[in-house]
């Protein structure tokens, strides 16, 4: 009898350790199952970026190019400029810089000629002017209609036409975008902003909208 007690001890002792042995075999294949994934996903994400075409980045968009004319200052504001700088000489035609009035026109659209101290106090608050030399309406309508575009956001909506004060506001802000015409510049068609010219014979308004998006009340450009 004790034999027998002993014997069946024995085997109840072995019994787990052939459990143990079997369950620290499994794991050895974990590594290798891992190591069999990483190497499939990376495959697969070569392949698919190798068969996506690549997103070619659009330039940005190009501003029409201008002449930058060094400031010549801000002379008209202290007492006796006005004579003092009677005689006052433009580095530029139509200026864009230096003596001027403190006097706005009274639309953003006029039929006469700006004086060049109107035309630098509206440059000096960050206002744009177009301005022409020709018999062309077609040109005169086309400046209008991009001018009116910008100017449009100026006034509450409904309103066709601006009041006096809604103007003299946009262009003491120097939000205003000014169309006038301008006999005795050398040019057909000038755009012009604070130390800022840009000429050109046909208006295309990629152009000039580029021009005054650019120039139009830009700050660091105002400093000079």
């Amino acid at each position: 009898m004790p034999k027998e007690s002993s014997k069946s001890n024995t085997s109840k002792s072995k019994s787990p350790v052939r459990q143990s042995s079997a369950r620290s075999g499994a794991p050895g294949w974990w590594p290798v199952l891992v190591a069999i994934l990483v190497v499939g996903g990376a495959i697969w994400l070569l392949v698919a970026h190798l068969s996506t075409p690549a997103i070619v980045p659009s330039p940005a968009p190009s501003v029409f190019p201008s002449r930058h004319y060094p400031s010549q200052g801000h002379q008209g504001h202290a007492p006796g400029d006005t004579k003092r700088f009677a005689h006052f000489r433009y580095s530029s035609d139509p200026p864009t810089s230096g003596f001027h009035l403190e006097l706005f026109p009274k639309g953003f659209v006029n039929d006469n000629p700006l004086p060049k101290y109107v035309q630098v106090h509206l440059l000096e608050h960050g206002n744009i002017l177009l301005q022409y030399n020709c018999l062309c309406p077609d040109t005169v309508n086309d400046l209008t209609a991009i001018a009116t575009e910008f100017n449009a956001r100026l006034i509450p909506a409904g309103v066709t036409a601006p009041t006096a004060e809604q103007m003299r506001q946009a262009e003491e802000q120097g939000l205003a975008v000014v169309v006038a015409p301008y006999p005795a510049m050398p040019y057909k068609i000038a755009l012009t902003a604070w130390t800022r010219l840009a000429t050109t014979d046909t208006v295309k308004k990629a152009d000039v909208v580029s021009f005054i998006n650019r120039w139009l009340h830009d700050s660091d450009n105002l400093q000079q």
